[in-house]
């Protein structure tokens, strides 16, 4: 799935010693531009190594830094650049190398430009200009805040000058940034705990709205091509895969997979896990209802009973400190995967490296039984991806993001970050539902509790 490029044969020497000591289980390639400075034997190196089934990154050092400002004007979205803060890739230690390619792959997820022509954000390096302290983190993520419900949630906090469908960027500590076109309008920050969060409005928002069709259509080349490499890595596995299992949530991620899955294998041989966990909300089990009538698939489902082992069992409710109900939906998925694998069996995940710093060290191919490979083909995507991805299939997103929700999980999920909780809160279409379940007006106590009376 992913290439390494640098300029000479001692750099890749370099870049195999890193790989031994950090990424030994991935399947990265290699290739060197044989020494050219010149852009345009750089460039004919590259058109033979270059292909649409994987994404690449070009490390150079900072000796190299015309030739990299160079390339960057000619590059499909399947390649990055990026420069080593080191005279030479062989001169550098193998544990900044490491980092510095984990900054590399965050440029897939989080090269985004404003196109004052267009009036629209482009996942394009060419065609736009750089966003208002914009930086490439591999810890950041970016995202849409869509719909409504979404912008009114964001101006009870910032204040009603927003633009509609902003550009959000996650980064440390739940911060977010918030950017309205090319401007940094608002800052907002999300607590784990508690049910409020806070944030400053910046500035004006020099636009109303963010036209999604529009977005969608001028990002089409970008997306394809991203789909075309996820589609193409799962396929290397189509004559080993007696079996493909693919979990599914309800979520952006998984949903995404989902619809891979079945672009790159025959119906037939796919079976969808869906995990009820006991606790889950009703909305996504109305979406994984929906969804999976619209695609014409069965979904295998399977009970965690984590509500049974509250209510029944005695057990405490799950906690930051005590997450105990995560052993319970993956001991479901286990126990799934067992009753459905024959053969070799694929197991395909829609983890992100943007979800966490152990995930994104995770191989995209790994094994994780003597006849089961785990392989995750959206590794490189950011949420904007997977969110406009599904717009572009005609997939519907679960309702709950177009409510504010940045992840989905249970309705007591002690991952719930305060701003998930504020929705719930103070929705009251959602309140009238979730008011009926005894384990959510517990969770909502418990939590009140635990935040005092400066976190309500």
């Amino acid at each position: 799935m992913i290439g390494i490029i640098v300029r000479s044969k001692r750099d890749a020497d370099a870049i195999k010693a890193m790989i031994r000591t950090f990424y030994y289980d991935w399947d990265l390639k290699i290739y060197t531009l044989h020494g050219s400075r010149n852009i345009d034997k750089a460039l004919s190196e590259l058109e033979k190594i270059l292909s649409e089934k994987m994404f690449y990154t070009i490390l150079l050092g900072r000796e190299d830094t015309k030739l990299a400002n160079e390339l960057e004007k000619s590059l499909p979205p399947n390649v990055v650049v990026h420069i080593v803060p080191r005279a030479r890739i062989r001169n550098t230690r193998l544990e900044h190398l490491a980092n510095e390619f984990n900054i590399a792959r965050s440029k897939f997820r989080l090269l985004i430009k404003w196109s004052e022509e267009n009036h629209i954000y482009m996942f394009n390096r060419s065609r736009g200009i750089e966003l208002e302290n914009y930086e490439y983190n591999p810890a950041y993520d970016i995202f849409f805040g869509l719909g409504d419900k979404t912008y009114e949630v964001l101006s009870n906090f910032l204040g009603r000058k927003l633009c509609k469908n902003p550009l959000l960027i996650r980064r440390f500590s739940g911060e977010h940034y918030v950017y309205c076109g090319k401007d940094l309008v608002g800052i907002l920050n999300v607590p784990d705990e508690g049910f409020r969060p806070y944030g400053k409005l910046l500035k004006k928002s020099p636009i109303e709205e963010i036209n999604i069709n529009k977005l969608l259509r001028l990002n089409a080349y970008t997306l394809n091509t991203f789909e075309k490499i996820s589609i193409e890595f799962l396929k290397n596995y189509r004559d080993w895969a007696d079996t493909i299992i693919v979990p599914w949530s309800g979520g952006k991620d998984s949903t995404t997979v989902l619809i891979l899955a079945l672009n790159a294998f025959p119906k037939e041989k796919i079976h969808v896990v869906n995990v009820d966990t006991g606790v889950e909300f009703p909305w996504t089990i109305e979406y994984i209802d929906k969804v999976s009538r619209q695609l014409g698939i069965t979904v295998y489902k399977v009970y965690a009973g984590i509500d049974r082992t509250i209510l029944a069992d005695g057990n405490p409710m799950p906690r930051h400190d005590n997450r105990w109900c995560t052993g319970l939906k993956i001991q479901a998925v286990e126990k799934a995967i067992k009753e459905l694998a024959q053969g070799n069996t694929l197991v395909i995940t829609g983890d992100r490296d943007a979800e966490s710093r152990p995930r994104s060290m995770r191989s995209p191919c790994r094994d994780t039984d003597s006849n089961i490979k785990t392989v995750s083909p959206i590794k490189l995507w950011s949420t904007a991806h997977t969110q406009l991805y599904l717009m572009k299939k005609n997939i519907p997103l679960n309702p709950l993001y177009l409510y504010g929700f940045y992840r989905i999980g249970c309705y007591i999920c002690p991952a719930l970050r305060s701003i998930e909780k504020y929705i719930l809160l103070n929705s009251r279409d959602l309140v009238e539902v979730l008011e009926r379940y005894e384990l959510f007006r517990k969770f909502i106590k418990i939590s009140k509790k635990l935040s005092g009376p400066a976190g309500i």
